[in-house]
């Protein structure tokens, strides 16, 4: 009898294996484990991560801290414990402390449909449909979204946009990244934070407002993508051009676009940002161009290429940074955990012990910190300069020179990155030891020698919301009021 029941249980198991397939339960991390890989965190954060308390208090970031490992008393998937390292980097309020989950995270999603088919644009906090992965889907672009699987678009902002890294105090860096914000983006967060904050499903009950009559509203099931579907959808959806863009829009005005500061951007399409700058402020010069647009909307930053415009955009003798700190000298104290260990060494020598702790490096390992020049082809027309809440960054930097030396016009919205300054310029990533997550970590915290309020980004002077409708038209709504106050003047 005992025999006749095992076999019928081992028969009922190898059943559900062949109906599931490749399915599952995740593994489950012990509270040790759980433990151990929060302390990890939290020693890297505390230890060699520079702002932990530049927007929250210490007593409130420590208590916060304290309860959270206090919480691992239980076993966790790593989804679940992914929760509380994301909200702990968004509790940093930095843009730069970046988490994402494991390589073998992302492996295990290669056989589920749970991938949200649609790209979204965020306009006034309404969700509108962008782009479609089905040519022919049931809910057309742009058309409005109010509800997905029985949640508000209200409550559904509420849930995630706490998990996103931005920095002080901001909320349209936020906003930004629920989207396709940048066309070097790796992950979309609405579509990576959904399904481990909200819930993982495989389809998608949608109540919308279509855009042949939104007075009414539809309610339709939409399936979700499997992996390989939508990094098609994703890819395609965002489309890599070259980083700098230039023309003359009109006799006087130019328009220079430039996308990112990255490295590999720039190497993809073969341009030389120096050389660039150079040919187009020469023209400028030459062609005494009175207005000049500069856009640096959904620009994630880079590296000091960035910091080379502003010798060509600012007309007199500047600084740039009032200090440059680091949280340790020598070896960083979770040097076992961090990628790129034998790159992150910092002598003595190079460095000065402030009275609060930290260590500023010296002018001259860090030129910026001295009085910069601008460049003899330094523009002195009028400038206009485009930004929104993906100007992160790099972008953010140049934004907050120009903005706090009173050069140019701005429009759009607050910038992605505070002006007071960012995390960066040295990174390095922890791999926590046993659940595998990664946590980007910045390693400089500079402060920028402007004036600027906590935890706020550049401040548009014409604050521009473009309408679902212009977008979905090709309509620059920011570049046309730009064009409009330039003809204004004239």
């Amino acid at each position: 009898m005992l025999n006749s029941i095992k076999k019928i249980v081992l028969t009922l198991i190898l059943l559900q294996k062949a109906f599931c397939g490749n399915c599952q339960e995740p593994l489950k991390y012990s509270p040790k484990q759980l433990q151990e890989d929060y302390s990890v965190f939290r020693k890297a954060l505390e230890t060699t991560y520079p702002s932990l308390y530049r927007f929250t208090d210490t007593l409130i970031m420590n208590k916060y801290l304290d309860e959270n490992l206090k919480s691992l008393d239980h076993p966790e998937s790593e989804a679940e414990f992914y929760k509380l390292i994301a909200t702990t980097c968004a509790k940093a309020n930095d843009e730069h402390l970046i988490p994402t989950p494991s390589k073998d995270y992302y492996r295990s999603l290669e056989n589920m449909h749970h991938y949200f088919p649609f790209s979204l644009k965020i306009i006034d906090r309404r969700f509108y449909v962008l782009k479609t992965a089905q040519a022919n889907s049931a809910i057309p672009v742009g058309s409005e979204i109010l509800s997905i699987n029985g949640r508000s678009v209200e409550e559904i902002l509420n849930i995630l946009l706490p998990t996103i890294p931005s920095d002080g105090y901001i909320q349209t860096f936020n906003i930004r990244h629920l989207e396709d914000y940048s066309m070097t983006e790796e992950d979309n967060l609405f579509d990576l934070n959904y399904p481990i904050f909200i819930e993982d499903t495989d389809s998608y009950r949608i109540e919308f407002t279509d855009v042949a009559d939104r007075s009414k509203k539809k309610i339709t099931t939409i399936a979700g993508l499997d992996y390989r579907s939508y990094k098609n959808f994703f890819y395609s959806r965002n489309k890599l051009e070259a980083p700098l863009a230039f023309k003359y829009l009109e006799k006087n005005a130019a328009y220079l676009r430039i996308s990112s500061f990255l490295k590999w951007h720039r190497t993809r399409f073969k341009q030389d940002f120096y050389a660039l700058y150079d040919s187009i402020f020469n023209e400028l010069k030459v062609k005494h161009t009175k207005n000049l647009i500069l856009d640096l909307r959904n620009n994630e930053g880079g590296d000091g290429t960035g910091e080379k415009l502003l010798t060509y955009l600012l007309t007199k003798p500047y600084k740039e940074y009032e200090s440059a700190e680091l949280k340790f000298v020598g070896y960083p104290p979770v040097v076992d955990y961090l990628e790129n260990d034998k790159d992150l060494f910092f002598a003595d020598s190079l460095v000065e012990r402030t009275n609060t702790g930290m260590y500023n490096l010296k002018k001259a390992y860090m030129p910026p910190l001295g009085e910069q020049q601008p460049d003899i082809n330094n523009y002195k027309g009028n400038l206009y300069v485009l930004i929104n809440g993906a100007s992160g960054s790099m972008a953010s930097v140049v934004a907050s020179f120009l903005k706090g030396n009173g050069r140019g016009v701005f429009i759009g919205e607050e910038s992605g990155g505070a002006m007071e300054g960012v995390t960066a310029r040295y990174g390095t990533t922890l791999v926590l030891p046993n659940s595998k997550i990664r946590v980007a970590i910045g390693l400089l915290k500079t402060t920028n020698a402007v004036a600027f309020t906590k935890g706020r980004g550049v401040y548009p002077d014409y604050p521009i919301t473009p309408k679902i409708d212009d977008i979905l038209k090709g309509t620059d709504t920011e570049l046309n009021f730009a064009l409009s106050l330039i003809s204004s003047k004239q």
